[in-house]
């Protein structure tokens, strides 16, 4: 979900109300992780569009609230008590995780354009004779000065955006891995469930076939005893 026009509680409280009987399921610890997630999206976007005007630099603290608060909400989701509301926040999960991905693509890309305008800014001045003519060296030390800065600081952005992937792929095989065990797990319990029927089936037939004895019994009991009556007694 894009936040453009309306403010972050706007959204949330429309996004509450639309989804009502979904959120009132949720503890109220999963709601406030979710409009804490809303929250940095939207600062984020705010963000990007700063970046591509060259006022701001990549927003680090904003992209590892984000992951944070998305590992909390995975935790969150094992804890809620009702089905719905743990496929409600699984979902929610998935979501905020491709809207990260989202986010990351477009601060990429502010931050591209943002390096094609300064660079061709100093590429203008540059190739401005006179203007180059007439600065000093200490200005011309400065601007690259500032473009290795610029350049060491893009290379440090691109490493820490490849090791958040890498951490991402990380969390995918977590996941994978935890998926896997509990389908083992139902399997597990699908057998012991099969065996534990055929157990009380068979108990049962016993249980039958033991009435039936224990009848035809007591039957010939009683045939015995009037069998002995009527000898003693009216022979």
């Amino acid at each position: 979900a894009v936040v453009s026009t309306q403010s972050t509680g706007e959204y949330f409280q429309h996004y509450y109300i639309t989804n009502n009987l979904r959120m009132e399921c949720l503890k109220d610890d999963a709601q406030l992780i979710l409009q804490k997630l809303f929250e940095s999206e939207s600062n984020v976007r705010l963000k990007i569009d700063e970046i591509k005007n060259g006022t701001e630099l990549f927003p680090f603290p904003l992209i590892q609230q984000i992951r944070s608060n998305l590992n909390v909400l995975k935790i969150k989701v094992k804890e809620q008590l009702s089905t719905e509301a743990q496929d409600f926040l699984e979902t929610q999960h998935k979501l905020h995780t491709e809207e990260l991905e989202i986010l990351q693509q477009q601060l990429r890309n502010a931050l591209n354009i943002q390096n094609e305008k300064r660079d061709k800014e100093e590429r203008e001045a540059l190739l401005s004779g006179g203007t180059v003519r007439k600065r000093a060296s200490k200005d011309v030390t400065k601007v690259a000065e500032d473009v290795t800065n610029r350049m060491q600081r893009n290379t440090q952005l691109l490493a820490a955006m490849v090791r958040q992937q890498e951490d991402t792929v990380k969390n995918l095989a977590t996941s994978s891995a935890e998926i896997k065990e509990v389908d083992a797990e139902y399997q597990t319990l699908s057998s012991v469930l099969i065996s534990s029927h055929r157990l009380v089936t068979k108990f049962g037939r016993r249980a039958m076939t033991d009435t039936i004895l224990t009848y035809l019994g007591f039957f010939l009991f009683l045939c015995t005893v009037l069998y002995v009556i009527q000898k003693r007694v009216f022979s």
